[in-house]
């Protein structure tokens, strides 16, 4: 039972990241479709299904190679003094260099002969960095909890978030606490419960359970999911059990789930 379900979290989180690539490729695409409309750079004379194929080509490319160094720049700003933004420069710098020269090269008629070191090469490059950076910025606003290191969720004595948060903070807005507690049914809303706040999204529980992927907790009852790491403590009330929270709430054990609970040993 353990293997399947430490086999379905590994499933939902790399759904989570397919789902997560697709809508950043989509972007990134629609960043390149109005690059292609505008022509900056020079590019408006082009004929205009060539400057679109240009630009979507290139964004695209370019997201390629950054996306992979922008998680190297992250270990870096983890692992060392460097700030955030100075190793996200450094990577726009690396990733930089090799667009530049595919690019480089397809404009200079597939010839390396006279690209490099020209004052020509070096206005490209830092047209390439500016466009860079720009998407840099767009991107950490559209999806600001995957654009961010570990070290901006939270003041570093919360729980260790190695992995990406679950796909259900998507929904919650910016700058709900890190750590979900609980989620409860009210109506046909789910309210999410942090230590010190908690938002109604309209969904069912099932769902929002599903979205919670990677974190360790269990449906205590039809109405109520559980963190492992909220719960503080077990009340019983003549026959009935409830759980109580870190952040002091009360959450109702279905008769059901008893022995499961206590099998893993939250109710004792």
């Amino acid at each position: 039972m353990a293997k399947r379900e430490r086999v379905a979290k590994e499933t939902l989180v790399t759904m989570t990241w397919q789902k997560q690539l697709a809508i950043e490729l989509l972007v990134i695409s629609g960043i390149g479709l109005i690059m292609g409309l505008l022509g900056p750079f020079g590019t408006y004379a082009m004929p205009f299904a060539l400057r679109l194929a240009y630009w979507v080509i290139f964004i695209l490319v370019g997201y390629l190679i950054f996306r992979p160094i922008s998680f190297a720049a992250i270990w870096l700003h983890e692992a060392t003094t460097v700030p955030y933004w100075g190793a996200m420069t450094m990577a726009l710098l690396v990733a930089g260099l090799p667009l530049s020269m595919m690019i480089g090269f397809m404009i200079n008629g597939f010839r390396w002969q006279g690209l490099m070191f020209s004052d020509d090469f070096a206005l490209l490059y830092l047209q390439v960095i500016g466009i860079g950076l720009g998407i840099s910025l767009v991107m950490r606003n559209l999806f600001p909890r995957e654009y961010r290191s570990t070290g901006d969720q939270g003041d570093g004595e919360g729980p260790d978030h190695t992995l990406p948060l679950p796909a259900l903070y998507n929904r919650l807005p910016q700058g709900f606490p890190d750590t979900i507690l609980a989620l409860g049914v009210e109506d046909h809303y789910v309210r999410v419960h942090a230590t010190e706040r908690s938002e109604m999204l309209l969904m069912r529980l099932g769902d929002a359970i599903r979205e919670m992927e990677h974190i360790e907790g269990h449906q205590v009852h039809r109405s109520w999911w559980v963190a492992a790491e909220a719960v503080a403590s077990a009340k019983r009330q003549d026959r009935n059990w409830r759980l109580l929270l870190t952040n002091s709430l009360e959450i109702p054990v279905a008769r059901n789930r008893v022995a499961a609970l206590k099998q893993i040993g939250w109710i004792k």
